[in-house]
């Protein structure tokens, strides 16, 4: 709803923005921008040789043990020693994604672990930088993004049936032992590895159970959460993942279908706005999405979100043309996935346990989850979404949600500060009519009341979406979400 109500006030130019350095996180050592663009020729597609083919088959391999899909390319580089995660800045405020390798440094590895496992760990460990969002920020490799990174190589590898020992084995024959400002000591990277490896050992994230008298605790405060000792946030969201259907049930979904209708009334200063909506959203992966927006009065919008841009077009048949002002960073996240909490919980990201709170006579669970940035446009600025959800105790599922949600012009764009358009708004959303679709629950309604400050007014929203159909792996045609066709 929001990247809607954005649209409305894009300026329809096209605006360059300027040159920016690539923003890289690699295996070993720390390579220069000079380096990596003298050597690798980044051009937005992968190259044709074995060893691609090869190695996009590990990461493929990789993410399917997770039920997470790739956004980025893998591309063969020689003269790095090296593999890294690399984020090359594009005009109008997009991205494009590589993990870059050299053979030679690859054949070496080889050489000296004396199994595939050592190359699979090494890929594994920059998927973990770009499921993390560590190429999508400043600074590069630091001991804190390099030691998660190692994390997720060792959880990821045990998903695959690896041993900790050929898990650890790049590290332990290819590393020295000291720290550099870039990267940790060998010790504390092995150890790193063995939390996700031990984390990751089995067909399931291992969670322990959430004990059963703390599940039965009577929770009188309504207006305050409640401290409860004893649970981990984790804890609650693997939880919710089995009330749902379960890990493996999740990591099935491959393809996914919404036929959605959002109801609204907004109160402003001219009154009271009704409008209504339908959706149509196709999920080839999830971050592969083409949607049909009907308005109730209107002509519908054609929007596809492939290669990590978007692209936009009036008719079926007209010719898609990208939309250089706006960026959907909402299908970046962490990780990339249907259900967010099961992406949240295969990356480890900070989520933050409150307690316990009584809402509408239902005792929940609360959990922080950390701020995402959802959306860029180079014309608005940066929007990013704080969220805390409260899961029913009883029954594990997601009941509530209360997010706050930040549109700011960014700070390096100057057409964006001249704009200067800024929003607040806090939002209340309830879950409920869930229904069991192969195998998955999903809630097929929620109903959300939003209060907006901004540049242009106050305004007071309430929302109601329902969806009249959900699907789990619909046939999809490959050629619907090839943007030249």
């Amino acid at each position: 709803m929001k990247t809607e109500l954005l649209c409305l006030f894009i300026l329809a130019v096209i605006y360059p923005t300027l040159a920016q350095e690539l923003k890289m996180c690699g295996y070993q050592g720390y390579q220069t921008v000079e380096e990596v663009t003298s050597a690798c020729d980044l051009q937005g597609a992968t190259t044709s040789t074995d060893s691609s083919q090869d190695a996009e088959i590990v990461v493929d391999n990789i993410l399917d043990k997770v039920g997470l899909f790739r956004n980025f390319l893998i591309e063969e580089c020689d003269n790095i020693n090296n593999a890294l995660a690399v984020t090359k800045p594009l005009e109008g405020g997009d991205i494009d994604r590589y993990i870059l390798y050299d053979e030679a440094f690859f054949q070496k590895v080889s050489a000296s672990t004396g199994t595939d496992w050592g190359l699979t760990s090494i890929l594994a460990h920059e998927v973990g930088h770009h499921l993390n969002g560590h190429t999508l920020k400043g600074g590069g490799s630091n001991h804190k993004v390099e030691l998660q990174a190692d994390e997720f190589s060792g959880f990821v590898l045990a998903r695959m049936g690896c041993s900790l020992a050929d898990a650890q084995s790049a590290v332990s024959k290819l590393l020295p032992d000291e720290a550099s400002p870039t990267h940790p000591a060998k010790l504390d990277r092995l150890k790193a590895i063995e939390i996700g490896w031990n984390r990751g050992n089995g067909k399931t994230i291992k969670v322990k159970k959430i004990e059963e008298d703390i599940k039965n605790v009577v929770i009188e405060n309504k207006e305050e959460v409640t401290v409860i000792d004893g649970v981990t946030a984790e804890q609650v969201i693997a939880n919710y993942l089995d009330a749902i259907g379960g890990q493996e049930k999740i990591m099935e979904i491959k393809t996914f279908f919404q036929n959605q209708t959002v109801i609204s009334q907004t109160l402003g200063a001219k009154g009271k706005d009704e409008s209504k909506q339908k959706k149509e959203l196709l999920y080839a992966t999830p971050s592969k999405l083409l949607e049909i927006i009907t308005p109730d009065s209107g002509k519908p919008i054609y929007s596809l979100t492939a290669n990590n841009k978007v692209y936009r077009r009036s008719k079926p048949k007209k010719p898609w043309k990208q939309d250089l002002t706006t960026k959907n960073t909402s299908l970046e996240g962490n990780g990339i996935g249907y259900i967010p909490e099961f992406a949240a919980l295969t990356n480890n990201i900070n989520m933050k346990f409150l307690g316990a709170k009584k809402i509408n006579g239902k005792d929940c669970f609360a959990i922080e989850f950390p701020e995402v940035e959802i959306l860029r446009n180079i014309m608005i600025g940066i929007a990013t979404q704080r969220s805390t959800k409260f899961y029913e105790i009883s029954s594990g599922l997601l009941y509530y949600e209360e997010y706050t949600f930040q549109l700011k012009p960014d700070v390096n764009d100057p057409i964006a500060k001249l704009v200067a358009y800024n929003l607040t708004s806090t939002s209340k959303k309830f879950y409920s009519d869930y229904r069991l679709v192969d195998g998955v629950m999903f809630s097929f309604k929620q109903e959300e009341s939003i209060i907006e400050n901004s540049s242009f007014g106050n305004y007071n929203t309430e929302a109601i979406t329902e969806y009249s159909e959900i699907k789990v792996n619909p046939t999809i045609n490959p050629e619907d979400f090839d943007p030249t066709k």
